[in-house]
């Protein structure tokens, strides 16, 4: 069984055993959340089509012991998700897609920020009238933008795609919009992007770069992990995202 050592990419004291997830010295293990293929169906472009029972493992709040309270006094969390690959006919393994919920009280929503640790992925982003796409490698970090859905694709057939992410706990994110209709605007598929017909519009797929931002406190040079534990303050967008609306802008305009 192959094993990949995951420290200096993330930061982080773990590793990659075949699909799963390793703890080292000074964390605790986390039982990861499945997401299987009964739950998968509702949004495949094929639902019938063979599949394996388990499509992806989600480990949230992943942290060394060390910084629990410093985590929590910031209001933020940590999680590292893993996809297998594989195909679903000529879909490649995906994740469900959600969208976040506003700000109580606001007029923006919770974003979230993502790194690839391992493999190669494909985000997918749609907020009705635009659907963007990020191509992401090793190292590379993903902003997903307030009011976006956001779909994650492990588009390669042999290895699988490990990311973590930065989010605010304090919401539930929400899958019905997406189930409804079956998916994203769009199916990745080994042929190339699919338009779901269940959707009215299908804005055209826009590709968009991964890039560092000082201004959120992160780099693609560096972990975000011992970033956000250095300097928390920075991140502070994730859970006060109303404050930070000019910065969005800027991050949109490079």
């Amino acid at each position: 069984m192959n094993i990949t050592d995951l420290r200096k990419i993330s930061g982080l004291p773990i590793k990659l055993k075949g699909n799963k997830l390793v703890f080292g010295k000074g964390m605790k293990k986390v039982v990861p959340e499945g997401r299987t293929r009964e739950r998968m169906a509702a949004v495949l472009k094929n639902p019938k089509a063979k599949a394996p029972k388990e499509f992806y493992d989600m480990y949230r709040d992943v942290a060394m012991e060390k910084d629990r309270k410093k985590i929590m006094a910031n209001n933020l969390r940590f999680d590292i998700t893993i996809l297998p690959a594989f195909n679903v006919g000529d879909e490649p393994n995906k994740t469900f897609g959600h969208y976040h919920p506003k700000v109580p009280k606001t007029k923006t929503w919770w974003p979230e920020l993502y790194e690839i640790l391992s493999g190669h992925a494909h985000y997918l982003l749609q907020n009705g009238s635009e659907f963007l796409v990020f191509d992401a490698k090793p190292g590379d970090k993903c902003l997903m933008l307030p009011g976006f859905a956001h779909v994650t694709v492990n588009p390669s057939s042999k290895e699988p795609l490990v990311m973590a992410n930065w989010v605010y706990p304090g919401f539930k994110s929400n899958y019905g919009p997406i189930e409804k209709l079956q998916g994203a605007q769009w199916y990745e598929t080994s042929k190339g992007f699919v338009k779901n017909k269940k959707y009215k519009k299908n804005p055209p797929v826009q590709l968009i770069s991964s890039k560092s931002f000082p201004e959120f406190g992160y780099s693609n040079s560096r972990p975000m992990y011992p970033d956000a534990i250095k300097n928390p303050k920075k991140f502070e967008w994730l859970s006060k995202p109303q404050k930070y609306l000019k910065k969005f802008a800027e991050y949109r305009k490079q």
